[in-house]
């Protein structure tokens, strides 16, 4: 499986320093690359981790003339506030022969760092590459890790790792899963299964929706999910949007207690039904963000936490 640990998530928003006030008053993010502007691809932006496997990358596209041509300023132009896209991390000597299968699948590869395509081995060096949204319901970015572990997500200290399950008010267990939205499940599905080696364990139907839940990588779960209606959020999203990520979705041990830090933010709930506590949007730049207690049925994250917990 080329496919590592989930690198980050990118939000794209008008207004860097209030997204970051919002999202530390919500969910305490522990920051390890700080707000920083990047001239290639002209932005401001960060890292933080939040639970045990996630990464947020908040950016704030620049607002010069000259750079409304570059891609992040173009889609911020086009979207306004809106998830953006999903990275992986993939091992250095993966990342080309990855690269190669989605191109002879005919999926677009973008290369902006030319890396990909020199000559020579690719055992040690790291390199990036990026999918053509329109080819892959959404933009994909992977990431190659060199074999020192140079440009991996920073990791977390036993006692920081369990900070937002037993200290944080939200009691974040993990993330459930990520959504994105697609125009046609069967396609969806058939590019995670047979390009990124992402099988479907959960297929799903209610009132707005048909999903598939796949899982991507060493822990990260993606549900492709296909509006049936024309009036839901999800609908409006692909309307206005087209195939772009959704919505994020972190797992809870309390709801109750989720709600009540919820209230003291100022950040307003959308919706509770059942399990699940969905803010509203526009408190959150866009982002669609959820809090669950449930666990998706035959998850394998699960089967194998209690697999290699019967092995200690």
């Amino acid at each position: 499986m080329p496919i590592r640990e989930f690198f980050h998530l990118i939000h794209i928003v008008d207004d860097f320093d209030e997204a970051e006030q919002r999202y530390a008053a919500l969910l305490s993010p522990a920051t390890y690359v700080p707000k920083h502007w990047g001239d290639f691809d002209k932005r401001w932006a960060s890292l933080a981790r939040i639970g045990p496997d996630f990464v947020l990358e908040l950016m704030e596209p620049g607002i010069a003339p000259e750079d409304q041509g570059a891609p992040l300023p173009k889609f911020r132009n086009r979207h306004g506030q809106h998830l953006h896209s999903f990275a992986w991390l993939v091992d250095a000597q993966d990342l080309r022969p990855l690269a190669a299968r989605m191109h002879r699948r005919g999926v677009r590869v973008l290369d902006p760092y030319s890396v990909l395509y020199q000559e020579g081995p690719n055992d040690g060096e790291a390199a990036t590459f990026f999918t053509h949204p329109k080819d892959t319901f959404g933009q994909l970015e992977f990431h190659g890790v060199a074999p020192d572990g140079g440009h991996h997500r920073q990791a977390l200290p036993a006692d920081a790792a369990t900070f937002w399950r037993d200290e944080h008010p939200l009691g974040i267990e993990g993330t459930s899963h990520l959504t994105t939205v697609v125009a046609d499940l069967d396609r969806g599905r058939q590019f995670y299964e047979e390009i990124l080696d992402a099988p479907a364990f959960l297929e799903e139907t209610s009132d707005v929706r048909r999903s598939a839940f796949v899982m991507v990588g060493t822990e990260t779960i993606v549900e492709l999910a296909q509006p049936t209606t024309t009036d839901s959020p999800l609908a409006r999203d692909l309307a206005e949007h087209g195939e772009l990520p959704h919505a994020l979705t972190f797992r809870v041990r309390d709801l109750d207690a989720a709600e009540r830090h919820v209230a003291t933010t100022g950040i307003r709930v959308a919706d509770r039904s059942g399990e699940t506590l969905a803010l509203e949007p526009e408190d959150m730049f866009n982002a669609h963000i959820a809090f669950t207690t449930r666990r998706l049925p035959h998850d394998p994250r699960h089967a194998q936490s209690e697999t290699d917990g019967a092995r200690g």
